[in-house]
């Protein structure tokens, strides 16, 4: 046959073209017709080639990723073919700087101009935000009614809600008080 030990005859007791390693041949199981020198490796701990050793380069090995902060989310760059996960290594390559540890997906979103939670957005929803009030006449301090979650102020916001008429720039707190009958 094909793949038969042409210089070693003997029984082939698997019926795959090899003889028995224990009677001179390659066929290092010759109860099992997958395990021979032409055998496929695969990741069963099983010598299934016959070349002394178990599970290298096997055909249904897996895609590592090497892990370089540990946070158990792996960078797409540097990869290696195994059963097993190599040290260091993850089944994924879903963290998107994977030298920082406190960055991965669904990490806590923080105000550091970082995208913490690897979702393409930087700062939304960052646990750190502040509360904005709308400032409608420019005056630098907002009213009460409209306010917005944010790291810095977007524009036409003020920090702080105490305008108690945001309609008009020269009523605020502080601001110098005339003889109009105005508060």
């Amino acid at each position: 046959t094909a793949g038969d030990d042409d210089s070693v005859s003997g029984p082939d007791e698997d019926g795959d073209g090899y003889t028995a390693d224990t009677a001179g041949g390659t066929d290092c199981d010759d109860s099992d017709p997958t395990v021979n020198p032409s055998g496929l490796e695969q990741c069963d701990g099983v010598d299934n080639d016959c070349d002394g050793d178990v599970d290298e380069e096997a055909i249904d090995s897996s895609t590592w990723h090497l892990d370089s902060d540990s946070d158990g989310y792996g960078g797409s760059f540097l990869t290696e073919e195994a059963c097993d996960a190599p040290t260091g290594y993850v089944n994924n390559s879903d963290d998107c700087d994977d030298l920082v540890a406190s960055v991965y997906p669904g990490a806590t979103e923080s105000c550091n101009a970082i995208d913490d939670d690897c979702d393409g957005s930087v700062d939304e929803d960052a646990i750190d935000s502040q509360t904005w009030y709308l400032d409608n006449d420019g005056d630098g301090v907002g009213g009460f009614w409209l306010t917005a979650q944010a790291c810095s102020a977007p524009t036409g916001y003020a920090p702080d809600s105490t305008d108690c008429d945001d309609t008009n720039a020269l009523v605020y707190p502080a601001a110098t008080e005339l003889c109009d009958g105005i508060d």
